[in-house]
């Protein structure tokens, strides 16, 4: 197999998670920062695609929880058209329905952990840095989440045929 890019488009920020060449699993990648320029953006994606060897992109799709597609999904399906015209592979939608929550549920998972084994000050507030590097970790955690999710589906795929 060959690596996937996943992408979680957002308004401010792209969360990006990458596969193993196997394609069993993903993995945070980066977090690209949206412009108004967006040929910037296509030519960071490009840049992703040709950096990683990947074979294609697998992007998030907001479908809404009563599976229609609302103005977020429609933002996201036109940003892909877009993007289509700027990139060498092939795109493909994935519902991710809930992966900022799952994202951001194993984020707070992983704190719960790390504050079982060292000691931490509390009454201080964050600063802005750590809590932008944390939308940054959420966003490409989101994406791997969506990757995660594709990947096993089409593992799910391959056995089926097998049988």
């Amino acid at each position: 197999m060959a690596r996937w890019l996943a992408l979680d488009v957002g308004e401010a920020r792209i969360g990006v998670a990458i596969s193993d060449a196997t394609g069993f699993l993903a993995s945070p990648y980066t977090t690209l920062h949206v412009t108004y320029d967006e040929s910037h953006t296509w030519k960071a994606i490009q840049h992703l695609i040709e950096e990683t060897e990947s074979v294609g992109i697998v992007v998030g799709l907001p479908i809404s929880l009563d599976g229609a597609i609302h103005s977020q999904g429609k933002r996201v399906q036109a940003f892909a058209e877009r993007l289509k015209e700027h990139i060498t592979v092939p795109i493909t939608f994935w519902d991710e329905r809930l992966s900022t929550v799952e994202a951001e549920r194993l984020i707070v998972g992983g704190e719960a952990e790390l504050g079982k084994r060292y000691k931490t000050t509390g009454g201080r507030k964050r600063s802005q840095t750590k809590r932008r590097r944390k939308k940054q970790e959420i966003d490409a955690l989101a994406a791997t989440v969506i990757l995660q999710e594709y990947l096993d589906a089409q593992m799910s795929k391959t056995r089926g045929t097998e049988q």
